[in-house]
């Protein structure tokens, strides 16, 4: 009995010890802007994982679906709804929580997109909170800095400021110039940081195996109105299997990885990065959950707030879930990060996947 409990005393500190070198913690969410059932469990628990003083949420864009902020009235309440609902279990525990916009904030990459990033900016500035934030500011091009600890910093930038088709004409007319600007402010930062770990934080992300990356399901070429009504099996395969056919091709969008924007920025972000070693892409956009590694490249993809679709498998990744979850990242005392995925299962959230990053 006496071995036992030193077995068990060894052991509490151990794992005391292990806790005391925890330096910062983040809560990766993206794609959180649809108020359901699944999203509010997943919010509660990733909130009940927060460290005091050492942790910081992170919502990734699309952080109002389906067309951003509303601008005035009734509209405007109800889509600030969707953000308190989305801040407040982290606020509550004073845990600082930072926003970046996605491609729905911006209006659906629609007209109003502009007037919609700035409104949602405008929102979260009036409730003068020194905890709540949106990053970078609205409709610029610029970086945001962000120092987690001393060898761990953040870089979020607004990705889809590249790729918004209705840019008024004086942006259009300096759109390149403004692109070439980011390109050289990016490399500068990463330059400046290279001795430390780094990531790189906006909605799109350079690498994804989902719908964006277009990949769709056999469900999605036999059932397509599942997308848009889970319940309605009705079999057109003909009809399913157009739609990729006529995204890929006669309908391309931005949005998309395979398009020339999407490109240029995947080209640009990467050329920027470099060879840096200890560099991590997050992101959401795509509605699931991936971990992506090869030689030199880590993308974390952490779209599933709120919805959820198809994931393809492939070499480089690690880890994939097609259903809502979450993204918690831990940097420790030996500069090593641990990703690790939590998903809503059976009315449940409960941790999937954990992969340690070991410093380079």
């Amino acid at each position: 009995m006496r071995r036992l409990f030193t077995w068990i005393l060894l052991f509490g500190t151990l794992v005391l010890s292990a806790q005391e070198k925890l330096v910062q913690r983040l809560i990766l969410i993206g794609d959180a802007g649809e108020i359901n059932v699944k999203q509010s469990a997943i919010l509660e628990a990733a909130a009940q994982m927060t460290v005091a003083n050492k942790t910081v949420a992170f919502f990734l864009g699309d952080n109002i679906y389906p067309v951003g902020m509303g601008l005035e009235g009734v509209e405007r309440e109800a889509t600030a709804a969707r953000l308190q609902a989305q801040f407040t279990p982290f606020r509550s525990k004073e845990t600082p929580v930072y926003f970046i916009a996605g491609n729905h904030d911006w209006d659906k990459s629609g007209v109003d997109g502009l007037k919609k990033i700035q409104e949602q900016e405008r929102y979260i500035q009036e409730l003068n909170d020194p905890g709540l934030h949106f990053v970078p500011q609205a409709g610029t091009t610029a970086i945001f800095e962000l120092s987690l600890a001393e060898d761990l910093v953040a870089l979020l930038y607004d990705s889809e400021y590249w790729l918004f088709p209705y840019h008024e004409d004086a942006v259009q007319a300096r759109l390149e110039s403004d692109r070439s600007v980011f390109r050289a402010a990016l490399a500068e930062r990463i330059a400046k940081n290279e001795n430390k770990t780094l990531l790189l934080l906006s909605h799109h992300p350079m690498r994804s195996y989902g719908e964006h990356g277009l990949s769709f399901s056999w469900k999605q070429h036999i059932f397509p109105l599942t997308a848009k009504w889970p319940v309605a099996y009705v079999p057109l395969p003909l009809v399913g299997s157009l739609y990729p056919l006529l995204r890929s091709t006669a309908f391309k969008t931005a949005e998309d990885l395979k398009h020339p924007l999407y490109r240029g920025l995947t080209d640009a972000v990467t050329k920027a990065a470099g060879e840096h070693r200890n560099l991590l892409y997050v992101s959401g956009h795509d509605h699931g959950l991936q971990y992506i590694e090869d030689e030199n490249f880590k993308q974390i993809v952490s779209g599933s707030g709120s919805k959820s679709s198809h994931i393809r498998n492939s070499k480089d990744l690690l880890y994939k879930y097609e259903k809502q979850g979450f993204c918690m990242l831990d940097y420790w005392e030996n500069k090593n990060l641990t990703v690790t995925f939590f998903i809503y299962e059976n009315g449940k959230v409960h941790q999937t996947f954990e992969y340690i990053i070991a410093h380079q």
